[in-house]
């Protein structure tokens, strides 16, 4: 069954609604430019409160636009008594940025899963003997003005031969996921925006519904 995480979460009512379709995994933006950046402390506690009701559902931290001190102390801010509330860090950035970002969490204790963002604008491939550890990756469309969260599609052409696993994100939404990901090799979906009433962070609950019924899941 095709994997679901639900991105852009930000205020508690909305995030409560999401958990209660249980995604597989759901997503918290920890970028500074996007207007879905949130609070560490706030998202800490709301996390705690979802793993009680929904402990299946794994979440994921999204950085990029931070140096190692910034990222420090974002996890700290996300790790009360020390222990991380997420399970892994999804990072938009180079593979020399995220050979560092490893490195640094092992420093620190934090033994956090590191998912690349792959931002492509041609045909991809993976060369590189660190990516291949990843467990993950998150496949979207690269704009020069942005790290993410652009809302625009990905040619399917241009991932069709990559075999490492992967979410495709880009312009989904509860109309176009189910289509595009069986069309590619992608494990799931990552959508944000497409789920959304269009104020950044509120979910429709409409869209929601649409989307899980359609991956048969609600």
């Amino acid at each position: 069954m095709p994997l679901i995480k639900v991105c852009g979460n930000l205020y508690p009512m909305d995030a409560h609604m999401v958990a209660g379709f249980q995604p597989d995994f759901m997503g918290w933006i920890f970028v500074p430019a996007s207007p879905r950046c949130g609070i560490p402390e706030r998202t800490s506690r709301l996390i705690q409160q979802i793993r009680i009701s929904h402990p299946l559902i794994s979440h994921v931290a999204v950085i990029g636009g931070m140096g190692q001190y910034e990222l420090i102390r974002l996890l700290r801010r996300l790790s009360p008594g020390g222990v991380p509330v997420v399970d892994a860090l999804q990072v938009i950035g180079s593979s020399m940025h995220l050979e560092h970002t490893s490195q640094l969490l092992m420093r620190w204790g934090w033994n956090l899963p590191i998912w690349p963002v792959l931002r492509v604008d041609a045909s991809t491939e993976l060369s590189d003997p660190h990516h291949r550890r990843s467990p993950m990756y998150v496949v979207d469309r690269k704009m020069d003005h942005a790290l993410g969260g652009t809302g625009k599609l990905v040619d399917l052409d241009w991932v069709k031969d990559l075999t490492v696993p992967f979410l495709l994100a880009g312009g989904l939404n509860h109309e176009n996921a189910l289509d595009r990901c069986a069309k590619s090799n992608a494990l799931g979906v990552d959508i944000s925006s497409g789920l959304e009433t269009g104020i950044p962070g509120r979910k429709d609950l409409e869209k929601l519904r649409a989307l899980f019924a359609a991956f048969h899941r609600y």
